[in-house]
């Protein structure tokens, strides 16, 4: 601790000029950087001696991940974050966060993001997994109105969670100021997703918006909470023996696209497809 105080000390007093009771306040932060880190993981300190100076505050925090990542499932190129948390006043804001917030609206995948905020994907994926570890954000698979979703047990041991239920009503919501959705109506709805059907013919039949519920904050809450599971379609290019691929396919069969490891999803993304053109 006294080498890493010495040397920031020297680096800061280095590059500005050393007034009266400056060195002690350089020392003064680096104890609460200190204590703040090893006490609670993150640390907020003012630099300024005018507590109202808001432009000069440093915000820390340490996350040791090394366990997380054995448990924490990769976060690939389509994923959508969720977010499920209030940001505002978490410990976890950084530099690539705070850039990356304003493009977090619940339907940008992992790749778009990292090409509208202009933050290389690795730092992304670093982003979304701190706010899964803090419990503030999830992933998903991209909703569209093709896919087709199935109710999972999970959906059993909703009955008895009113929390749960309470979340959910206000979640799907689509007017604060309409009759919120009944849970009755919210379980049953649930309920109707088997596999075989498509969103969009499930959602022409039961037409929830009648009952002021938002198609996608409910398949959005479904997923995050594990009351439904998407099934997924993974492609395999399957070549004859002696047959020449077609000349449209080659460069996808090149890129390994079409070997069964990668989903509708992933292929969509990484080749900036739509999904009618893979």
């Amino acid at each position: 601790r006294q080498g890493y105080q010495r040397r920031v000390r020297e680096a800061v007093v280095s590059t500005q000029s050393t007034g009266e009771g400056k060195d002690e306040r350089i020392g003064e932060i680096i104890d609460r950087m200190y204590h703040g880190i090893n006490e609670y993981g993150h640390c907020t300190v003012n630099c300024s001696v005018n507590v109202q100076d808001k432009l000069n505050v440093i915000k820390l925090s340490y996350v040791d991940m090394s366990d997380g990542d054995q448990s924490m499932p990769p976060i690939g190129d389509s994923d959508v974050p969720i977010v499920t948390g209030d940001l505002q006043d978490s410990p976890i804001w950084d530099l690539s966060l705070r850039e990356l917030y304003s493009f977090l609206d619940n339907q940008k995948p992992i790749r778009l993001l990292a090409m509208k905020s202009h933050i290389h994907i690795d730092q992304v994926r670093k982003c979304v997994r701190s706010l899964i570890y803090y419990g503030l954000g999830a992933v998903i698979s991209p909703i569209q109105y093709s896919n087709t979703y199935y109710v999972t047990e999970e959906i059993s041991k909703a009955i008895y969670d009113r929390k749960l239920q309470e979340e959910c009503v206000q979640y799907v919501a689509i007017n604060a100021h309409d009759p919120p959705p009944l849970w009755e109506d919210l379980f049953n709805l649930y309920q109707t997703f088997q596999t075989g059907i498509q969103l969009k013919k499930l959602f022409v039949v039961e037409k929830p918006f009648r009952k002021n519920i938002n198609e996608r904050r409910l398949v959005e809450f479904g997923l995050v909470y594990g009351l439904l599971k998407r099934l997924h379609k993974y492609p395999i290019y399957k070549n004859p023996v002696g047959n020449k691929p077609p000349e449209m396919l080659l460069p996808y069969i090149n890129r390994n696209v079409l070997g069964g490891q990668h989903s509708f999803d992933d292929i969509c993304v990484t080749l900036d497809f739509k999904l009618e053109k893979v």
